[in-house]
Order: C-alpha cells, then sequence, then structure tokens
C-alpha cells in the first residue's frame, strides 16, 4: 500500500461521515461541511486522476465506515473535526516518501487539507493556531 493509497482512504472516509454528519448541522456549520464534503470528493477526484495518469487501478471505497452514532450537532461537529484531523495527519506522514510523484501529490493534499481542518476548527469555535496540522501529539 503507497501512501497515495492511504490518502484515498482518508478521502473516501472523510465523504461517507460528512454525509452521514452535516444532516445534522444547521446555519454555518452546515454550510461550512457541505463545502468541505465538496472539497473532499474534488481531491479524491484528483487523486483517481493521479492513478489513471500513473496506469493505476485504485481501490474501491468501501461499502461503511466504522463512525460513532451521531446523536446532534455537538456529535456531529465532533465527528467531523476528528475527521479533519485525521485526513490532515495521513497527508503529513505521506509527505515522507521518496517518490517524487506522490511527494508532490502528498504536499499539495496535506496544504489542502491543513486549511480543510483550520477552517472547520474555526467554524465549530476550536483555536485554528496549529504550527504543524496533523503532526501526532
Amino acid at each position: 500500500m503507497t501512501v497515495v493509497d492511504t490518502g484515498l482512504a482518508a478521502e473516501y472516509a472523510a465523504i461517507y461521515a460528512y454525509s452521514a454528519a452535516t444532516v445534522h448541522l444547521d446555519g454555518d456549520p452546515r454550510w461550512i461541511a457541505e463545502e468541505l464534503e465538496a472539497e473532499h470528493r474534488s481531491r479524491r477526484d484528483a487523486i483517481l486522476d493521479y492513478y489513471a495518469e500513473q496506469g493505476l487501478q485504485p481501490a474501491p471505497p468501501l461499502a461503511g465506515y466504522d463512525i460513532d452514532p451521531i446523536a446532534d450537532a455537538a456529535a456531529a461537529q465532533d465527528l467531523l473535526l476528528a475527521v479533519e484531523a485525521s485526513v490532515t495527519t495521513t497527508w503529513r506522514a505521506g509527505v515522507v516518501t521518496t517518490e517524487p510523484h506522490e511527494r508532490e501529490l502528498c504536499l499539495r493534499m496535506y496544504g489542502e487539507s491543513a486549511v480543510a481542518l483550520a477552517r472547520w476548527r474555526l467554524a465549530v469555535g476550536v483555536s485554528a493556531a496549529d504550527p504543524w496540522p496533523g503532526r501526532p501529539e
């Protein structure tokens, strides 16, 4: 499994989580969640394009992903915060690859996911100040 495979799996999981959680949100958080879900779909599509350019076959998404039940807006916000942190961590870890095309893709995806994480943190009232988003604590 390559770092790009791992990143694609993270994007699939994020899309699934957003699809399940966004319906529990209202107002600005819902609007931002819808935008961020669209960004994950765009990143997924860019990764699929990468696979096509490299002549590789991507793994399909799973039928479902393990998420806790979402009872209310607070649970939805917490889930999406964890998802954004996980995706950013995944792309940050991929930057260490020595394969140039993979590294370029991971760097771009890391930057985009770090911005998405900061946007979601601000949307739910959490400080976005994190000099190295995705770095394990």
